[in-house]
């Protein structure tokens, strides 16, 4: 077992944005998979909890990048656990380029359900050996709370089959679609995404008609996803001129 778990990939042009670059969504799965590989090397995965009728979810996701891998070019995650209570677990992540440079960081915290009941289940069913939690650092910041986000126009969307994951709740990467698309392609032409931030705060289903609020002020907006007066997402993007 191993404190750290790296995995390569190839950036492919099926898989790049109209920017010819790895797209948001794509880092966000990528995070989730070798996450979930990690933590099947260290038998506290989904193949260790599906027993227990039990599954990590993501609560909070940073991303912060310098830049973006391009179609053709190989690009390297690491990642590691930063810390581990009975209530939710702290895992961090390092993008590299190529060359093995850096090139941006992200921040995650997960939480344990109940598959059955979806509530929360905590970690005191799993068994993290000691020695497994790394000192190596993160240097971006952790997520702030994010802002209540009201607007007088609201997007409305209905999250359809395709926006749902096995457990039957709307998956992760959908939110991070569903608020993407809320940008222009003249928007991404000329900015880039330098910071991303996003909390789930409770679950959305198929069928759940939510509106999507926007405010922003210097390049930066803030958004929400709300089923009625729920709030289900709070997300922040920072872009920065290309």
């Amino acid at each position: 077992m191993e404190k750290e778990y790296k995995k390569s990939y190839f950036l492919i042009p099926g898989e790049a944005n109209a920017q010819q670059e790895m797209p948001l969504t794509l880092l966000a799965t990528k995070i989730i998979e070798i996450a979930t590989e990690h933590a099947n090397t260290l038998n506290i995965g989904h193949a260790s909890m599906v027993d227990k009728n039990l599954g990590w979810v993501l609560s909070r996701l940073t991303v912060e990048m310098r830049h973006w891998p391009k179609v053709n070019e190989h690009y390297t995650i690491i990642t590691w656990i930063e810390s581990w209570n009975k209530h939710f677990s702290e895992r961090n992540f390092e993008i590299q380029n190529a060359q093995g440079e850096t090139i941006g960081y992200a921040r995650t915290v997960w939480m344990v359900i109940n598959t059955v009941t979806h509530e929360n289940a905590g970690t005191t069913e799993l068994c993290l050996q000691d020695g497994l939690i790394s000192d190596r650092e993160c240097p971006i910041a952790k997520q702030a709370k994010l802002k209540i986000v009201e607007c007088d126009n609201p997007v409305n969307y209905t999250f359809t089959y395709t926006d749902i994951d096995f457990y039957r709740h709307v998956n992760t990467v959908k939110y991070i679609a569903l608020l993407v698309n809320q940008f222009t392609m003249d928007d991404s032409d000329r900015c880039s995404l330098s910071r991303f931030e996003i909390a789930f705060m409770s679950e959305g289903k198929y069928g759940d008609q939510v509106q999507v609020m926007r405010q922003t002020v210097d390049g930066v907006s803030s958004f929400a996803i709300r089923h009625g007066e729920q709030p289900l997402v709070r997300a922040r993007f920072a872009l920065r001129p290309r």
